[in-house]
């Protein structure tokens, strides 16, 4: 479809306006006017799908479909947890079983001082012997440091 027409589309269907140049075009293009031509027969169709009164599906058209959803669900095997008591009580312990294992977890942890960063508190505390200088100098630092932070571990 030519930009002339396509432009002005809106209007050729609806028949709003009349255009001389639109219909020269017309005159000599055969695509432009079978593409005009389907265009209306569509819009003519759509207006008879259009009606003023809405229809409405037939008595107990949702209640069967909720039904079948029902039905379908339960078929499968996550219905057979999710909507049988066994279900229900499974995610329950499991949902128990997580909490309990979590806060046990949370006290041992910072009883250990690990949540608290205590353990690296203390190590900061203790001297290090900088490793500077030449080889003897450096092995007496590293033998020193590892018998601070060997001291303090223990």
């Amino acid at each position: 479809m030519h930009r002339s027409i396509r432009y002005r589309l809106e209007s050729l269907l609806t028949g709003a306006g009349e255009y001389p140049e639109v219909k020269g075009h017309l005159a000599h293009c055969k695509s432009c006017v079978s593409a005009l031509e389907l265009m209306r027969e569509q819009a003519a169709l759509l207006r008879t799908l259009k009606s003023e009164e809405e229809t409405e599906p037939a008595a107990g058209f949702y209640a069967r479909v909720i039904q079948r959803i029902e039905e379908r669900a339960k078929d499968s095997i996550w219905g057979v947890l999710i909507y049988s008591p066994f279900g229900k009580r499974l995610a329950y312990a499991s949902l128990t079983l997580a909490v309990l294992l979590g806060s046990y977890v949370v006290t041992q942890e910072s009883r250990d001082g690990h949540l608290l960063g205590e353990s690296v508190a203390a190590l900061e505390v203790h001297y290090h012997a900088p490793v500077v200088g030449d080889r003897a100098h450096q092995r007496d630092a590293v033998l020193e440091n590892f018998a601070v932070s060997q001291g303090s571990i223990q």
